[in-house]
């Protein structure tokens, strides 16, 4: 079972995310280390080797100074003698253990030469004579018999004379190194472990959060759109994706929810006319007068329309609310649309006994969809006419505000029920602005006999262009309805020869 566990821990993202970041860190982390040593290296070799040509210069003073004379050899060995201790004894005078220092001058002849130093000095003489070295520059020496190699620097005497040498063997600043490079490893690897072991409790607690984002999304049923997941106090990624998705969770409840409402709505709207047509199709059969029967096969006919309009709408909204209504833009003159929209629906307010004015001050163009703008004109006319009151007056006007194209229709009669301008929330979420409930599909006045659809369609279309519709009474009384669509203006043409101009329509 454990051996289960791990195998399924080393698959994880977090274990995979942590060794990488960890290597990226190890690496970096070693190189940091390794040039601190090289430098503290570099500088306690530099110490040394100032040392070392110091004394070196000092020896070869009194060397050049101490009369050649029974007692040189002498002299210059006490002087070694004492430079040697300077780094032989700390400063409490304890003897320092491992350092090691030696002083040698050869005069290229078969005198012996001076020494100061191990008592196998017939090894370091040998090395120093195959030695090729400048002077002044010291370089490393390796004796035989000795671990560590020797600092060791020249110094040229008069011509006759020969050379001195002065070698270094600087066993604490060894050890110092020795010391230093294992606690540089040592604390290496212990910052190593710690990232690894920080950065892989970050990385599981962060990657548990997308777990539970994983267990809602699996948790989802089609009879269950509740589930939401636990949104933390913090504002990173993770939070952000969980907002997001719950987001998308709402909006497609949302979506479920206005599917249900439309099916809903539309089947039992649906069923009272379908059964009316069905029983006028079944009465002209039995009819043998052809006149009943042909009127009642058109009334069938028209009824058929009519709910073929309810299920165009209904798919139009719909389309609309999901943010799919594909719209066909070209440039449109508003002013004239309105005016054709008007003059084909001129002989029904005749007939209404109703009077239609449309005033257009100038071309306004706009990026329009022209079946979808008839359409949403079309039912703004069939709604003044099933509503406005007999004798009454209907305006419509085209004018333009800052940036945007408004149509105005306007009339005398009763106006708007105080129930349909209450702002309601719409169902696609809470950023969505609250609409008057005379915009909302299948909200209807209690004395209305169509479907509540006309004012939806209405709105969606102005909003699917980038605009908005607005419902109010022209005043605190029953003074009148005003709906005004406004839509963003594609380019504006003004023409100084053309005065403004008014269509009355009795």
């Amino acid at each position: 079972m454990f051996s289960r566990i791990s195998s399924s821990f080393y698959r994880t993202s977090a274990w995979r995310l942590a060794m990488r970041s960890t290597l990226v860190f190890a690496a970096g982390s070693a190189a940091v280390f390794l040039v601190m040593y090289i430098v503290v290296a570099r500088t306690v070799q530099e110490r040394s080797d100032s040392w070392l040509i110091g004394e070196s210069e000092t020896l070869k003073q009194v060397a050049l100074n101490t009369p050649r004379d029974a007692l040189y050899d002498r002299i210059v060995e006490e002087v070694a003698e004492l430079a040697s201790q300077e780094v032989s004894y700390d400063g409490s005078g304890h003897h320092i253990q491992g350092n090691t220092v030696f002083f040698a001058q050869t005069d290229g002849s078969s005198h012996s030469p001076v020494w100061v130093g191990p008592s196998d000095s017939g090894k370091f003489l040998n090395a120093i004579r195959n030695l090729n070295i400048a002077q002044g520059a010291p370089i490393s020496l390796r004796v035989q018999g000795w671990r560590e190699p020797f600092r060791v620097v020249a110094a040229d005497m008069k011509p006759g004379d020969g050379r001195i040498y002065l070698g270094l063997l600087d066993a604490s600043a060894a050890a110092l190194l020795q010391r230093l490079l294992v606690r540089f490893v040592l604390g290496w690897l212990f910052m190593v472990a710690f990232g690894f072991f920080i950065t892989l409790m970050g990385l599981r607690r962060m990657l548990h959060r997308v777990d539970a984002i994983t267990g809602a999304a699996a948790s989802i049923r089609p009879d269950d759109l509740g589930t939401r997941v636990t949104v933390a106090n913090q504002r990173d990624e993770v939070a952000r994706l969980a907002r997001t998705f719950n987001n998308m969770l709402d909006r497609i409840s949302s979506s479920v929810n206005q599917l249900h409402t439309l099916t809903d709505s539309v089947a039992h709207d649906l069923k009272s006319p379908i059964t009316s047509v069905r029983g006028s199709l079944e009465i002209a059969l039995t009819l043998e007068d052809r006149n009943q029967s042909d009127d009642l096969v058109a009334g069938a006919i028209e009824q058929l329309d009519r709910l073929s309009d309810v299920i165009t709408t209904s798919l139009d909204l719909a389309e609309a609310d999901s943010g799919a209504l594909r719209l066909r833009l070209q440039s449109v003159d508003l002013g004239e649309l309105v005016g054709r929209v008007a003059e084909l629906y001129a002989p029904a307010f005749a007939d209404n006994q109703q009077r239609l004015t449309v005033r257009v001050s100038e071309p306004v163009h706009v990026q329009m969809d022209v079946s979808l703008c008839t359409r949403m004109l079309s039912n703004l006319m069939e709604n003044e006419l099933r509503y406005a009151t007999a004798s009454s007056e209907v305006c419509v006007s085209v004018t333009t505000g800052r940036e945007m194209a408004c149509i105005t229709v306007e009339d005398d009669g009763p106006g708007f029920p105080a129930d349909l301008l209450r702002p309601e929330t719409t169902s696609e979420g809470a950023g969505a602005p609250p609409l008057p409930r005379v915009f909302l599909r299948f909200v209807k006045g209690s004395d209305s006999q169509g479907h509540g659809l006309g004012l939806a369609f209405v709105n969606a279309v102005a909003t699917a262009h980038g605009g908005r519709a607005i419902a109010r009474n022209r005043g605190e009384s029953s003074s009148g309805a005003q709906i005004v669509i406004e839509v963003p203006l594609a380019h504006q043409v003004r023409l100084d020869e053309q005065s403004p101009s008014s269509l009355s329509m009795p």
